[in-house]
C-alpha cells in the first residue's frame, strides 16, 4: 500500500494543520508504510502533548503542577515555583532567542526548581489523588494510539522534562502505562524518610531531550533496530528528541501549538506537521493505520 496524496487523508485537510513540505512528508509517510510496524517506534513528550493544553478554558496541570497541588506541599515551595515560572516560561517560549541561549536559562531554571524540592516529604498518596484530575485531560485518541502500539508491540517512549513520578502516576491512573510504554524523565531521589534530596541522575530539560538521555536505558536497547520514528511534542525543543539517533532513517515530527501562536513560523520550521489548538491525536492515528 502506498499513499498517493496527503489530501487522501481527511485528517490532513483541517484548517488548523500546517505542513512545511508536503512532498517530503508524503515521502516520509510512505517510508514508514514500507518499513511496517516492526521498524517503528513512537517518541512523545508528556505535558501538553499527551495531555491537552486547555480544558474548559483552563490550562491542564503539568506534571510539576500535579505535585504542587498536593495538600501537604508547603506554601513557600508553591510561591517560589510560581516565581521561577514567571521568570523562565517567557524565555522558554521566546521565538527570537537562540536555542543555545535558551538552554543556559533552562539549566538555571531546573537547577533552581529542583533545589527548592529538597527537604520536602514526598506526598506519595496525595500525588496519586492529584493525578486523577488529569485523567480526563488526555488528548482524544491517545488511548487508541497506545492500544494500536500494544497490539503490534511498538515501543512508546514518553520523554518528559517534567516530574517522572507524576508522569507515571498520571499514565497509570489513565490506564496508559502498558508494558510497551516507557518513561524517561526527572525522578526524585529520596532519603530513608521519603524526604526529597534531589533528582536522580542528570537533569532532563526542554533542550537536552535527545538520545544522550536514553543511551544507558533499557529503552535504547529495545529500539536499536527500529529506524522509523513518529515524534510528538508541544515545545520547539521537543523537535530534537530523536536527534543523535544515528540508527534512525525516517522521523516524522508532529508539533502541537496551543499558546503563543506568534511562534507558528518557528514551529513550522522545526516540525513536519504543526497542529494549532488541536485537542486530538487523530492525525497521528490516521498515519498509524496505514502502517501494517
Amino acid at each position: 500500500m502506498k499513499l498517493m496524496d496527503l489530501a487522501d487523508m481527511p485528517e490532513m485537510n483541517r484548517e488548523n494543520i500546517h505542513i512545511a513540505n508536503k512532498a517530503l512528508l508524503l515521502e516520509k509517510i510512505n517510508k514508514l508504510i514500507s518499513g511496517g510496524h516492526d521498524k517503528l517506534q513512537i517518541v512523545t513528550d508528556f505535558d501538553h502533548t499527551l495531555t491537552r493544553h486547555k480544558m474548559d478554558g483552563k490550562s491542564v496541570l503539568t506534571s510539576f503542577g500535579m505535585f504542587r497541588e498536593c495538600p501537604s506541599i508547603p506554601q513557600h515551595y508553591k510561591d517560589e515555583d510560581v516565581r521561577l515560572a514567571t521568570i523562565y516560561k517567557p524565555i522558554e517560549a521566546d521565538p527570537d532567542m537562540s536555542t543555545e541561549e535558551k538552554t543556559k536559562h533552562m539549566v538555571d531554571w531546573y537547577v533552581a526548581a529542583h533545589a527548592i524540592l529538597k527537604g520536602i516529604k514526598f506526598p506519595r498518596n496525595e500525588l496519586m489523588a492529584s493525578c486523577q484530575r488529569v485523567v480526563g485531560c488526555f488528548r482524544i485518541g491517545v488511548e487508541e494510539l497506545v492500544r494500536w502500539a500494544a497490539a503490534r508491540r511498538v515501543p512508546v517512549l514518553v520523554f518528559s522534562a517534567g516530574l517522572g513520578e507524576a508522569v507515571v502516576a498520571a499514565l497509570r491512573a489513565a490506564r496508559l502505562l502498558q508494558p510497551h510504554v516507557q518513561v524517561v524523565s526527572n525522578f526524585l531521589a529520596l532519603d530513608e524518610e521519603d524526604r526529597i534530596t534531589g533528582i536522580k541522575g542528570d537533569v532532563i530539560h526542554t533542550y537536552n531531550k535527545n538520545e544522550t538521555a536514553i543511551k544507558n536505558t533499557d529503552y535504547y536497547d529495545l529500539v536499536r533496530d527500529r529506524s522509523n520514528v513518529i515524534l510528538m511534542g508541544d515545545n520547539i525543543g521537543d523537535a530534537g528528541m530523536a536527534e543523535g539517533m544515528d540508527h534512525c532513517d525516517v522521523v516524522i515530527k508532529v508539533g502541537f501549538l496551543g499558546h503563543d501562536l506568534k511562534n507558528l513560523p518557528k514551529y513550522i520550521d522545526k516540525f513536519d506537521i504543526v497542529l494549532v489548538e488541536e485537542d486530538s491525536v487523530d492525525l497521528v492515528n490516521a498515519i498509524l493505520k496505514l502502517i501494517l
